[in-house]
C-alpha cells in the first residue's frame, strides 16, 4: 500500500488537509510527564510508607522497611525520589513504545504499536468502531481485522475515520 509520509515524525501530525493522511497519537510529552511525575511521587511516598510499616506491630516482613529507614534524611528522600523518577522514566518509555498511533488516509489505515505497522486498505475495512477501550476494524464479512488498546480521543478518531470515508460505529461500551 502506498501511504505518503507527512514528516519525519508521524506522531506529530494530527490535522490533515485534503488528500493527506490524518495521524493520531498520544502526545509523548504527556505520557512521559505522567509516568515520571508518578514515579517521583511514588518514591517519596515509599519513604513515608516505610515509617508507617514499622509503626504497625501486626505487619510482617519489616526488614525492607528497616533497611530503608536506616538511611539518614535527606539522603533517604533524595534517593527514593531519584529512584522513583528513574523507574517512571522507564515506564514512560514503555508506555510510549506500546501506545497506538493511527494513520488514516483515503487509501487505507496503518495502526502502529510497538514499532510494528499493520496496514489495511480502504476496501478491507467495512467498519471502524470502539469496543470498550479498544479500537476495532471490521472486515466486510464481519470478521475482525484488528483490535488494539486505544488511549486516543474517541471523538477525534471518529472524525478522522469519517473524514476519510470510513464507516464509524457508535461507541459500544465505555
Amino acid at each position: 500500500m502506498d501511504m505518503e509520509k507527512s514528516g519525519p515524525d508521524p506522531r506529530d501530525r494530527t490535522v490533515a488537509g485534503p488528500g493527506e493522511a490524518t495521524v493520531l497519537a498520544e502526545p509523548v510529552w504527556q505520557l512521559m510527564l505522567v509516568c515520571v511525575g508518578c514515579g517521583g511521587v511514588g518514591g517519596w511516598l515509599l519513604t513515608l510508607l516505610a515509617d508507617l510499616w514499622l509503626s504497625l506491630h501486626w505487619v510482617p516482613m519489616k526488614g525492607p522497611a528497616r533497611l530503608l529507614t536506616a538511611v539518614p534524611d535527606p539522603w533517604l528522600t533524595v534517593g527514593a525520589v531519584v529512584v522513583g523518577l528513574a523507574v517512571g522514566l522507564l515506564l514512560g518509555f514503555t508506555a510510549v513504545y506500546e501506545s497506538l498511533t493511527a494513520r488514516i488516509s483515503d487509501s487505507g489505515v496503518v495502526l502502529t504499536v510497538k514499532d510494528e505497522d499493520r496496514e489495511f486498505t480502504h476496501d478491507e475495512i467495512a467498519l471502524a468502531c470502539r469496543d470498550g477501550k479498544q479500537l476495532v476494524l471490521v472486515a466486510p464479512d464481519g470478521g475482525e481485522l484488528a483490535r488494539e488498546n486505544c488511549g486516543l480521543p474517541w471523538r477525534r478518531l471518529a472524525e478522522a475515520f469519517d473524514a476519510h470515508g470510513y464507516d464509524w460505529g457508535a461507541p459500544q461500551r465505555s
